[in-house]
């Protein structure tokens, strides 16, 4: 069974779909997408992978959130999964699946890139709070995606090289993203929510 919240909204207002962080829920980011997309449809769907009792989107091969330790197998199948329950989804809820704004938090900001890059599902646009490069990606599909990326240089989580290589990818995907610095390490903060509530108004 797939655990989802679904908050209707106006109807002429793109859907916005959560993904949450390690350890969250489909509750965890309902209401910072009420702060920023108000009055939209919100579409949050919870990982169905749980390691150590905290939901995530995909595996870990061993403790630590490092490159190696990411289960690239398990990535691929669960990606496959939620462009499906994406679909399933906004189907029964009359949404339109073709402009969803993805608002993700760490691990559920890395799954909504990885499946954008990867041509797994398309977002019109992205807002993806302290993300990383989860896999070299050796050619990106061309995205018509407008990226927004928050990030701190020293955060402990995200190494900086990572998050570069992230941006690189984007980049040759065709895309000029976002970026916004943030100075709290790995925390979401008001003042990253702010801004990208403004960025998604422009």
């Amino acid at each position: 069974m797939t655990h989802y919240i679904f908050k209707e909204g106006k109807a002429n207002l793109a859907p916005v779909l959560l993904l949450h962080g390690t350890g969250g829920d489909e509750h965890q980011l309902v209401t910072l997408a009420e702060l920023i997309a108000p009055g939209h449809p919100i579409l949050s769907i919870r990982g169905r992978i749980s390691e150590g009792g905290m939901n995530r989107y995909f595996r870990l091969k061993a403790p630590g959130f490092r490159q190696e330790n990411f289960d690239l197998v398990s990535l691929a199948i669960e990606s496959d999964w939620l462009a499906e329950e994406i679909k399933r989804l906004s189907e029964k809820h009359q949404l339109d699946s073709h402009h969803f704004i993805a608002i993700g938090y760490s691990n559920g900001a890395n799954m909504t890139l990885n499946m954008a890059l990867n041509g797994k599902f398309s977002f019109s646009k992205m807002i993806a709070f302290h993300p990383m490069q989860i896999a070299k990606i050796e050619q990106a599909d061309v995205v018509k995606t407008d990226f927004f990326l928050t990030n701190d240089p020293a955060d402990p989580i995200v190494p900086r090289v990572w998050f570069d290589a992230l941006v690189a990818d984007i980049k040759q995907a065709g895309c000029q993203p976002e970026i916004f610095k943030s100075s709290y390490g790995h925390q979401l903060t008001e003042d990253e929510v702010n801004a990208a509530k403004n960025w998604l108004n422009q």
